[in-house]
């Protein structure tokens, strides 16, 4: 029992400390972002249908900026040319093995992302849109929310923050509407939060319920509760070897 409760105080805290490190990290992008101009949109180009835009035509001055800027406010101050390296090895698809970096990369391009995404100023849509990837940059990873009174659904672009209604049911990712091909796991831990696993396209994706959840952080409700995911993968393995 008590190995239990010491477990449990240790995952708190881990917790506390990831997320004191996010909010961090999510204030240098903030401020980084605040510093920049707007003129380097035009050297965007944006196309005249969706995906506006993709990771791989964002600036890669700006990336390797913000990118060795977030490394250093975490203490893992890293010159550009071995960034400027390991980002050539990541566009070619080559495995890259400093998962920090990578991870701090990935932050990178959301932020660049999230900026080109303001500085277009899309118009918000009221009418539900199309499921799939992310209209505006075209990534695939989204966060679901249904939002009061009513339980309005809308997806959240993790990348470039972009946020769509879309209709209330079906799979996000497929489109799929055979309700019977998709489950819903949740678990006491995460009151609100549930994975919707489609076993048509062998994809999931989270779903929070703000008519019972308050959040100020989407990014981060969906990292605390990285369980949920990992449940859901392993769910979705165990449902295909029963096919």
């Amino acid at each position: 029992m008590d190995d239990m409760k010491q477990n449990l105080t240790t995952e708190k805290q881990q917790l506390v400390t990831a997320k004191e490190n996010y909010l961090r990290l999510k204030d240098e992008i903030t401020l980084w972002q605040q510093e920049q101009g707007s003129a380097w949109v035009d050297s965007l180009q944006p196309a005249e249908s969706s995906p506006y835009f993709t990771l791989a035509e964002l600036p890669e001055e700006m990336i390797l900026d913000l990118w060795q800027r977030i490394n250093a406010s975490s203490g893992e101050a890293v010159g550009k040319p071995e960034l400027l390296n390991l980002w050539n090895e990541f566009k070619a698809g080559k495995f890259v093995n400093e998962y920090s970096l990578l991870g701090k990369l990935q932050l990178a391009l959301s932020g660049v992302a999230q900026l080109a995404c303001k500085q277009l100023q899309l118009a918000e849509s009221t009418e539900d849109q199309p499921f799939g990837p992310c209209p505006v940059c075209g990534e695939g990873g989204v966060i679901a929310s249904l939002v009061p009174p009513v339980g309005k659904r809308y997806l959240h672009c993790v990348v470039c923050g972009h946020q769509r209604p879309v209709k209330t049911t079906g799979c996000v990712h497929c489109g799929s509407g055979e309700t019977n091909r998709q489950t819903y796991l949740n678990s006491e831990e995460y009151p609100g939060i549930e994975i919707v696993a489609c076993e048509d396209c062998g994809a999931y994706f989270k779903q929070l319920d703000m008519r019972e959840l308050t959040v100020d952080d989407l990014i981060w409700e969906d990292i605390r509760s990285l369980p949920l995911n990992y449940a859901a993968e392993q769910w979705l393995a165990e449902r295909s070897k029963l096919q």
